[in-house]
């Protein structure tokens, strides 16, 4: 208390508020399957509407795929190709994210913020540059394949 007056000390307020604040935890409550599975549905729509990238994605992908059924890849092959699409639409994913936030936090364009987006579509970068090498493998095996290179 200061000189006779019956207000509470700045530490008295501080240590209250502390002792009312919860306990912080990495877990968000509990949701169920379906409740994981809705946010994660919206989170994916979100993404998509709000970037033009996914369509530039999802058209190169589309023909890799074509070109893929039409030399008739194997399912391992297949497999090979949607690990890559997978991982470039994840690497997508995550910039949309740090990108969302970035802009929520203010001005997308402080250097520290713009440092964290530049990362985050590094990793589409790399993400793009790995899927191309793997469809390109993937697809050039099974060309050479079919014109009897590996014989």
């Amino acid at each position: 208390m200061h000189g006779g007056d019956s207000s509470p000390s700045l530490d008295q307020i501080n240590l209250e508020e502390l002792e009312k604040t919860p306990e912080w935890t990495a877990r968000a409550g509990r949701r169920g399957a379906r409740e994981k599975l809705d946010a994660g549905l919206r989170g994916l729509k979100h993404a998509i509407r709000g970037d033009s990238s996914f369509f530039a994605h999802a058209y190169r992908g589309l023909l890799i795929g074509l070109t893929a059924a039409v030399l008739g890849v194997g399912p391992l092959g297949w497999c090979f190709l949607a690990v890559a699409a997978a991982l470039v639409l994840m690497a997508e994913l995550t910039h949309s994210a740090v990108d969302t936030l970035a802009r929520a936090l203010g001005d997308p364009e402080e250097y520290r913020i713009k440092m964290a987006r530049e990362i985050a579509a590094g990793i589409v970068v790399v993400a793009v540059f790995f899927a191309l090498a793997l469809s390109v493998t993937v697809l050039l095996l099974k060309f050479g394949d079919l014109l009897g290179w590996w014989k």
